[in-house]
């Protein structure tokens, strides 16, 4: 669900990804995988977004800013530009908890490197959610490990939510786009600043968060 270059990223790995596991379907008593390439890749990227995921359902159902903080890595913490006011916001958009609905494109996207066995893989996450009666998605991108880049950057990185729009690249609107040229600058291990997206006042609406 991201536009510009982080979509070609996030298209690039999950097709990739369906690659693999075709022919794993089609060479599974063969040797034939690209080395470093496990046939569970897919799987083990799924589990971890969903995990994330979870945990962050729960930060919002509890209510609780310091565990949703701390699901952030401790470089992102340092680095962040005023967190502590980006998740007060992200939990407003949610007063009363939300219903995970799943990963519209199927399945995580993000980038991996390896260097002499050590690895750095980065998950971006996008899952569609529900709550006051309208529909949202969510966003992030989280290093499971990074042995490569920086050891103290494991954790999510960056976290955002945006009013659910099904066709952001055929029929954008004001808000899906601000969002996503945000998520742009994540296009890589290293690229973006770490935070939450807080909207531009203007498309405050199209968020219709209760107010007391």
């Amino acid at each position: 669900m991201r536009r510009a270059g982080a979509h070609v990223r996030v298209q690039r790995v999950v097709g990739a990804a369906i690659a693999v596991a075709a022919c794993v379907a089609l060479l599974a008593s063969c040797s034939l995988l690209p080395p470093g390439v496990s046939s569970l890749s897919l799987d083990t990227d799924n589990q971890r977004a969903n995990t994330e995921m979870q945990q962050i359902i729960s930060a919002v159902h509890d209510r609780d800013a310091s565990a949703l903080k701390a699901l952030f890595s401790k470089r992102a913490r340092e680095n962040a530009l005023d967190l502590d006011s980006g998740l007060r916001y992200f939990l407003s958009v949610f007063p009363s908890g939300l219903k995970n609905l799943g990963e519209p494109d199927g399945g995580p996207g993000g980038s991996v490197e390896t260097d002499y066995g050590k690895e750095t893989d980065l998950i971006n996450g996008n899952f569609e959610v529900s709550a006051n009666g309208k529909k949202y998605l969510v966003s992030f991108d989280y290093f499971a490990v990074n042995q490569i880049e920086d050891p103290e950057n494991v954790g999510l990185y960056d976290l955002g939510v945006v009013p659910y729009n099904a066709k952001p690249y055929t029929n954008p609107t004001a808000s899906s786009d601000a969002f996503f040229t945000w998520t742009s600058q994540f296009d890589g291990v290293t690229s973006g600043s770490p935070g939450v997206y807080v909207p531009d006042p203007r498309f405050a609406a199209a968020y219709q968060i209760p107010r007391n």
